[in-house]
């Protein structure tokens, strides 16, 4: 799931995390004690809390005349908290990309985008699960991808409350071919796209169907937004 924006956090770890984030070589305790005021113990317990949940790693370590000082850096994680515009330049790519290649060639670059992706996350090709058994599989990589998916068995469905493209699908609804792509290569299932939060639902509900023959590749399916 995605970082949390840095407002997300109090106002001293907000503190703690801006400055480790101008000091990229790391900053020790006592480094930390200075900067935000703040007594020692106070510092160790918003390390650890931060260090715990991924946000600070522990770097190197700074001789001293006595004992050498741990150095605490921001974690990728970390660094994401900070505000990042990956949101403007998508659509600029997409953007682009249809007025080059027209709707058409869009939607074939997300068909093999999401293709690609889904293979990777099945791995080496086996039998395709049941039905049931894929859409529990396919909820659980969707929720670990953001999409706060719930899987329905009896109906072989998985519902996703979250469509982490929802604004780049409103402007482009190709987009949503990623979704049906990575869905039939991780499932080796047909999908059908029963709800879309972009055509006004509540929610993506998808329905997965037949088996696709494994040895040839995913020619993908009709847009379904």
């Amino acid at each position: 799931m995605s970082a949390p924006a840095l407002d997300q956090f109090g106002s001293t770890q907000r503190r703690l995390l801006q400055h480790l984030l101008v000091n990229p070589g790391g900053a020790s305790v006592e480094d930390l004690v200075a900067a935000l005021a703040i007594t020692p113990n106070a510092v160790r317990q918003h390390i650890a809390a931060l260090e715990r949940d991924g946000f600070v790693r522990r770097g190197g370590e700074r001789p001293t005349r006595r004992r050498p000082q741990t150095l605490y850096q921001l974690s990728d994680a970390g660094r994401e908290v900070f505000p990042r515009h990956y949101s403007a330049m998508a659509d600029q790519l997409i953007e682009q990309t249809r007025s080059a290649l027209g709707s058409e060639g869009l939607l074939r670059l997300m068909t093999t985008m999401g293709t690609e992706t889904g293979r990777k996350l099945a791995g080496p090709s086996t039998e395709a699960p049941g039905p049931g058994a894929a859409a529990v599989s396919l909820a659980a990589a969707m929720t670990e991808a953001g999409y706060e998916a719930q899987a329905n068995p009896a109906e072989g469905e998985v519902t996703a409350y979250n469509c982490v493209f929802h604004r780049l699908a409103s402007r482009f609804p190709e987009v949503c071919e990623y979704d049906l792509a990575f869905i039939r290569a991780v499932t080796g299932r047909s999908v059908d796209h029963t709800e879309c939060m972009v055509r006004g639902g509540e929610a993506c509900r998808f329905r997965l169907g037949g088996k696709l023959p494994s040895a040839k590749p995913d020619s993908g399916s009709e847009p379904s937004a």
